[in-house]
Order: C-alpha cells, then structure tokens, then sequence
C-alpha cells in the first residue's frame, strides 16, 4: 500500500488544515446569517418609521380638518385643502407601499394597507362629493365620507403603537408640535 505525504506533512497538520476550513466555512455562513439578520431588522425598522409617520401625520391633519369644518364653512377651502394634505399621505404609503413588506407583522401589514386603502378611496369620495351640483347632497355626501374618515382615524393609534415598538420612535412629534386648538406651538425667540 503506497503511503502519500503532502508536503512533510502529517495526518495530524492535515486534520487541522481540514477542521480550520470547516470552522471558517462555519463562520462565514454565521457571519452572513448574521449580517441578513441585521440587514433586515434594519428594514423593518425604516419601514416601521415610514408607515408611523404617515399615520401620525394622518392621524393630526384629520384632527386639523375636524376643527377646521368646525369654523366658518364646513367644508370651506381650508377644509378642503387640510384633505387634501391627507390625500397626499396615503399617495406617498401608496409610493412606497412595497416597503410594508419588510415589516414581519403580517395582520400589522394587512391592517395598515386595508386603513389606507379605505382613507385614500374615502378622500377620493370626498373630493368627488365636493364637485355635487346640489347643495344638500354635496353636504350630505361630504358629512357621510368625513364621519367615516373620522371613523378609520380611531384605528391609528393602535397601529402606532405597534410601529412605535417596531421603529422605537414615539411618533409624538406631530401631536408636540400643534397645540389642543390646532395651531402651531409657538417658539420663544431667544433673550438677546
């Protein structure tokens, strides 16, 4: 039987050659586990800040237009245009909407596309209301769309929430920024 030696090397070099490239192997495939899982998490994350902030921002324009319609004309230009700014939030969820997919919650993510999805339809029958001829039937049908609204706005912070743990950011800065009566904190000017 023909001995075969690598090199002067023993049996005892060439096991350890054979242990070290399985436990590098070994690192390497934990190293990018690893690295998957952070890359993911990270993701998750941002898209947990994404969806908080549309909601949060969601969730205070329709405060600003349920105090809005209660001044003056109901549905009034300023109204209009404080639904307006709620319409463009869902366009940008509707832009960046793949994203939800990073997020692992699954009934989270339903629940955040079913919300909305029924508020951008909801704003389109808004503005599609706004157009009536008819007086009363454009008040009735703004007043039946802006309830419902009203209606999906009590399932925000519930989902906040649940993004809140997820991006672990409190999304409480829209509701710092404006005071009980809708208008902005105002910032103290620095003694001179």
């Amino acid at each position: 039987m023909a001995h075969v030696e690598f090199g002067g090397a023993g049996p005892d070099t060439l096991a350890a050659v054979i242990i070290g490239a399985a436990l590098a192997t070994l690192g390497g495939v934990l190293a990018g586990q690893i690295e998957h899982h952070l890359i993911r998490r990270e993701r998750e994350r941002n898209a947990g800040l994404l969806f908080g902030e549309i909601l949060a921002a969601l969730n205070m324009i329709m405060r600003l237009a349920d105090q809005a319609r209660g001044r003056g004309e109901r549905y009034g230009p300023i109204t209009m245009r404080i639904l307006k700014a709620a319409h463009r939030e869902t366009l940008i969820y509707d832009r960046n909407r793949e994203l939800l997919f990073a997020v692992r919650d699954a009934p989270l993510r339903a629940r955040t596309h079913i919300l909305l999805l029924q508020m951008s339809l909801t704003l389109d029958a808004v503005f599609e209301a706004a157009a009536m001829p008819q007086a009363e039937e454009r008040v009735a049908a703004l007043d039946q769309a802006f309830e419902f609204l009203q209606e999906l706005c009590r399932e925000i912070p519930a989902l906040l929430e649940k993004y809140r743990r997820i991006a672990k950011y409190a999304f409480d800065a829209h509701e710092r920024g404006v005071t009980p009566n809708g208008f902005p904190v105002p910032r103290s000017e620095p003694a001179a």
